[in-house]
């Protein structure tokens, strides 16, 4: 299986007007993510540029990204990844 990623960086349009839904027993509420807090996946901190990764050509071509990393934590956890 191959795995893809693309540089980006938090203009993508890719981080605008997220949400976060929180779901618990007898309640379901959404929270805005402001579009200039972009947290890696790996480390936790809100950074500038990224690394979208796609774990197929499928999600790749329809632009369904997996998750976003830093630069140091993409290289640990995705060494092998095609960068397009």
């Amino acid at each position: 299986m191959a795995v893809y990623a693309k540089r980006v960086n938090r203009d993508n349009p890719i981080f605008k007007g997220r949400e976060n839904m929180v779901i618990g027993v007898g309640f379901k509420d959404t929270i805005p993510v402001p579009d200039d807090v972009t947290l890696c996946n790996g480390c936790n901190e809100n950074i500038e540029e990224g690394y979208l990764v796609y774990l197929s050509q499928s999600s790749l071509n329809h632009n369904e990204p997996y998750d976003f990393y830093c630069e140091s934590c993409f290289k640990r956890y995705f060494p092998k990844a095609k960068v397009v």
